[in-house]
């Protein structure tokens, strides 16, 4: 779960970093840190352990974009309801749950994307790590093998094809 959750955490930390770059109080950057950052966190590590248990496939972007689809807006509403209570001392929710839902929903594939670049990079070498005491991380170092050898198959592939139309271009 760490690696996927140490992910949705760092969200958090940016966040928390944005709110004081642009000249907001210290302490509602904590509280868009860990509004944003706890929920994240949580979503990324069941992520990461939906993975491990062959219910998310690695590699795929769709099912990730999908399972972000609800876990960025989720966490977004989070954020915004702890904001509001530190600064006003009430939600601080829009009138249009739904529109704000939909907002962030349309955010969340762009960040499926880098969520799920970020976990194909940084997850593999942890799981290489702890996968003799740990079975579920060795089946997910497992699945990123076999994702591993299918992309240098394709690339391969490619490769073979391009030599042989540039063989068969400098022979015509």
């Amino acid at each position: 779960m760490l690696p996927g959750a140490g992910i949705g955490a760092a969200t958090g930390v940016i966040a928390g970093l944005a709110t004081l770059l642009v000249g907001l109080p210290p302490g509602l950057a904590a509280v868009n840190a860990l509004a944003l950052g706890i929920p994240m966190a949580l979503f990324g590590g069941a992520y990461t352990v939906l993975c491990a248990r062959g219910i998310m496939v690695v590699g795929v972007f769709a099912p990730c974009a999908l399972y972000w689809l609800v876990g960025y807006p989720v966490s977004r509403i989070v954020q915004e309801g702890s904001a509001g209570l530190y600064l006003g001392g009430g939600l601080g929710l829009s009138t249009d749950v739904l529109a704000f839902y939909a907002y962030n929903a349309l955010l969340a594939p762009g960040l499926a994307f880098g969520f799920i670049w970020l976990h194909e990079r940084l997850v593999p070498p942890w799981l290489l790590r702890i996968r003799d005491h740990n079975v579920l991380a060795a089946g997910l170092a497992q699945a990123y093998l076999v994702y591993a050898e299918r992309v240098f198959e394709q690339k391969q592939r490619r490769a073979a094809m391009r030599a042989h139309k540039k063989q068969r271009a400098l022979g015509a």
